[in-house]
């Protein structure tokens, strides 16, 4: 017996910013051709606190001593690199991330203090503790009346 599927147009509808998204990633940005760093941005967390932030960039298999950060104002830009290996006589049939040197940066809110941050490595994250800059922190201003 033969089985009938409707065709559905709108199915298949994209948003202009994801069409043109899917354009330059496919004829600009491939993973398989890039420079020594790839352009490709991460997947990230920020949380905000009223003391400061935390940014969390999942690194699988990444050696931590493999990591440079540097603090600046309100800029983070983190280089890692990564060494995937391929078991011996094994074909692979797809690759969920790759070998290779990266970087990324990260633009926060608010300036923060760079010599009070902090970093940790855990279970394939990086987590960073990133104190905001005692000026740009809140403060209550007490109203003085005459």
């Amino acid at each position: 017996m033969a089985n009938i599927t409707r065709y559905n147009p709108f199915s298949e509808v994209v948003s202009l910013r994801e069409a043109m998204d899917r354009l330059f990633e496919d004829s600009v940005i491939s993973p398989r051709f890039g420079s020594a760093f790839s352009t490709r941005g991460v997947a990230a967390n920020l949380y905000e606190t009223s003391e400061g932030f935390i940014l969390q960039v999942p690194m699988p298999g990444v050696n931590s001593s493999n990591v440079e950060i540097n603090v600046q104002q309100d800029i983070v830009t983190l280089k890692w690199q990564t060494k995937v290996t391929v078991p011996e006589g094994a074909t692979v049939h797809f690759s969920g991330f790759q070998s290779g040197e990266y970087q990324q940066s990260f633009t926060l809110p608010a300036p923060i203090n760079a010599e009070r941050a902090e970093a940790s490595y855990r279970d394939g994250i990086l987590s960073l503790t990133l104190p905001k800059a005692e000026h740009a922190k809140a403060r209550t201003i007490k109203v003085n009346a005459q």
